[in-house]
């Protein structure tokens, strides 16, 4: 315990020391930096301009402890090759001699595991599938004698959030290496003597996506349409004002397949039941899902055949459960009148579509992209539902990505609209102004109805 006083007091004086003597020079030695999660990608490489994060420094820190940064000074960069390598500074300063202070500065990603497991900070679990990784921001000052006269460090959670961006959204990076080094940037400036030390701030960032040839050049620097659910209506406003659409809960009817009397209202439906793999296992539905256009007072309805998976296997989990009979028999009605049907089609390849995990871009502007450097294969674009139908005079179809909660609308073969939400619209992007309101609000509505929600 003497000991650790004796070091606690020496190291209080060398910062009073710093403080109280004027105009004292510091020069900014180097950074480095190395992420444990992706050492083989570049978007934690530093920026070329690297003065962003030296002058929060300036305006921070050393303004604080009433130091002056030699600004003819060139700091160095140091991209770490091997995790073994982080922690360690290799001090050199043939360069630097006559100055009073030398700053290190040490940037590391890590994941929130790692962090919660060395106990280096405390994270609830319940946040890990919001935090991307956690970035270990360290300043280490020294004296003449080389001596360590100030040591804190800041571990700043990346956390993706939405904004503008539409497509394939990704787990790593975070966001785009621009504003990962701005959140940096602003870690950097939180640094000070009055913090504690590995103190635990989080830090927002706008979501990247991979690349893609199929939703990204449909909604290169589109404006897009936000939708209002804070109420018992989906609602948003286009050319012809505001839309106001209403989506009851569906009606779900269990079929009895022990009832084999005529009398069953199901019975027709028996021997198709029978012929399915699951049969013998799974619960099958008859379902009426309600849905109502109030601007143009029109009341639709949805009747399917669904067919609950309940027990699926560990290659299905990332499916739904719920499943639609095979064949064209799902009908579409206006009041009692049938307009239309459709069929449903589970886990389609798109041809010829794919996602690029090793190009991102911010999900808006797609001129501005980043090769992170990293060699995965190109993913193909996998819709977990293709719907295909007529709706009145129009062939239609409704591609659904539960991944990254995308509903992709076409009409006479010509893609008119992306919609993103997961069991509520959040944004979209309509094209084709020619085409009916009409069948594209039903056809909304549709793709967000429960029926085709992914259940939580």
């Amino acid at each position: 315990m003497k000991t650790f006083l004796k070091h606690t007091a020496y190291f209080l004086l060398q910062l009073i020391a710093i403080a109280t003597h004027a105009q004292s020079k510091v020069v900014v030695e180097q950074i480095q930096s190395y992420s444990m999660v992706s050492p083989t990608a570049n978007y934690w490489h530093l920026p070329n301009d690297i003065k962003p994060l030296i002058e929060a420094l300036d305006s921070g820190l050393f303004k604080e402890i009433n130091l002056i940064r030699d600004k003819n000074y060139k700091t160095t960069t140091l991209q770490l090759t091997k995790q073994n390598q982080v922690g360690k500074i290799t001090i050199d300063w043939s360069r630097s001699a006559n100055t009073n202070f030398h700053a290190y500065i040490e940037i590391y990603e890590m994941s929130p595991e790692f962090v919660f497991q060395n106990k280096l900070a405390e994270i609830p679990r319940s946040k890990f599938d919001s935090i991307s990784s956690v970035w270990y921001i360290s300043c280490n000052i020294y004296n003449q004698r080389r001596e360590s006269v100030f040591k804190k460090t800041i571990l700043l959670s990346m956390m993706p959030t939405k904004s503008i961006g539409m497509g394939y959204a990704i787990d790593l990076p975070a966001s785009t290496p621009n504003f990962i080094f701005k959140a940096i940037q602003k870690g950097i400036s939180f640094v000070s003597p009055n913090m504690d030390d590995m103190e635990y701030i989080e830090a927002k960032v706008p979501a990247a996506y991979a690349t893609d040839n199929f939703w990204m050049p449909f909604l290169h620097k589109q404006n897009r349409i936000q939708f209002d659910t804070s109420k018992p209506f989906i609602s948003y406003n286009n050319d012809n004002g505001l839309q106001l659409l209403r989506t009851p809960p569906a009606q779900m009817n269990k079929i009895n397949q022990k009832d084999k009397s005529i009398n069953n209202p199901y019975f027709d439906m028996l021997p198709l039941i029978k012929k399915r793999l699951g049969s013998t296992t799974n619960e099958y539905y008859h379902v009426l899902q309600p849905l109502r256009d109030v601007n143009r007072d029109l009341d639709y309805s949805i009747v399917a055949y669904l067919e609950l998976n309940l027990s699926p296997n560990d290659s299905e989990a990332s499916k739904s459960p719920i499943l639609f009979l095979p064949g064209n028999m799902h009908t579409l009605f206006l009041d009692q009148d049938s307009i239309g049907s459709f069929s449903v089609e589970e886990t389609v390849v798109e041809k010829d579509k794919f996602f690029n995990l090793n190009e991102i871009f911010n999900g808006f502007d797609s001129t501005k992209k980043y090769n992170i450097g990293t060699f995965y294969e190109k993913k193909k674009i996998i819709s977990a539902k293709s719907i295909e139908g007529k709706f009145k005079t129009h062939s239609f179809k409704i591609l659904i990505n539960y991944a990254n909660n995308l509903k992709t609308i076409f009409i006479d073969d010509k893609m008119v609209m992306v919609a993103e939400g997961q069991n509520k619209p959040f944004q979209m992007f309509t094209a084709d102004a020619a085409a009916d309101a009409e069948i594209k609000n039903f056809l909304l509505q549709m793709s967000f109805s429960e029926i085709f929600q992914m259940p939580s």
